[in-house]
C-alpha cells in the first residue's frame, strides 16, 4: 500500500473513504500494482483518487495498518502536488476530503475514524503541521 502527504499551510489533506459503508479518514493512496515501483504507485493513485498531479519528495516512513480488506504496510511519501486542485473522483469510494491542522487530527485519532498507520504517524508528523 502507498499513501500521500500533501501539506499545505500546515494543514494535512485527508479523504474520507467510505468503501466498506464505515468512515475511514485517510491520506489519498492504494494498492501498488506489481509493475509499479513505490513512488509511482502513489502518484497514480493520488491522481486516481482526487485527480491532482504530485512529486513525491520523502518516504515520510512505512506504517502499519489494519482494514477492512486485510492488514498492510503502507509507504508514506510526502508529495508536493505539481497540477490540478483536489476533488473526489471516486465517488463510489471517497465521501469527501478535507484539509486538517494537528489538532483536527488528534480529534479524528479519539473518534476512531482516522486510520491506523495515521494514528501511529501522528508524532512524527507533528513537526509539519
Amino acid at each position: 500500500m502507498v499513501a500521500g502527504l500533501i501539506i499545505r499551510d500546515r494543514r494535512l489533506l485527508l479523504v474520507h473513504n467510505t468503501k466498506h459503508d464505515d468512515l475511514r479518514i485517510e491520506p489519498p493512496g492504494g494498492k501498488k500494482n506489481d509493475n509499479e515501483d513505490w513512488e509511482g504507485a502513489v502518484i497514480r493513485e493520488i491522481q486516481e483518487e482526487i485527480g491532482v498531479k504530485v512529486m513525491p519528495t520523502e518516504l515520510f516512513g512505512v506504517h502499519d495498518t489494519h482494514s477492512p480488506e486485510g492488514e498492510f504496510s503502507v509507504h508514506m511519501y510526502f508529495c508536493d502536488m505539481v497540477g490540478g486542485e483536489p476533488g473526489v473522483i471516486e465517488g463510489d469510494k471517497i465521501s469527501g476530503l478535507e484539509w486538517y491542522s494537528f489538532s483536527e487530527l488528534m480529534k479524528l485519532k479519539e473518534s476512531g475514524s482516522l486510520v491506523p498507520n495515521m494514528c501511529d504517524a501522528l508524532p512524527k508528523l507533528k513537526q509539519y503541521l
